[in-house]
């Protein structure tokens, strides 16, 4: 296989510990109720879902 042909995109900066710090916080807050609230929910645009979805993870539940 040509090594040119694989392209990297990114590098991890953090150590393998850290990124799981992070995965176990992130499964915490999701287990005690926070992220995408429950039910449905209609937009007029993707724009106005891209905005309250921001809104949303920017100040919790």
């Amino acid at each position: 296989m040509d090594s040119s042909s694989v392209k990297v995109v990114g590098r991890l900066r953090k150590s393998a510990w850290e990124r799981f710090a992070r995965l176990q916080r992130t499964a915490a807050q999701l287990a005690r109720g926070r992220g995408q609230p429950k039910g449905v929910f209609r937009f007029a645009s993707n724009e106005a879902c891209d905005a309250w979805t921001k809104n949303l993870n920017r100040h919790g539940k």
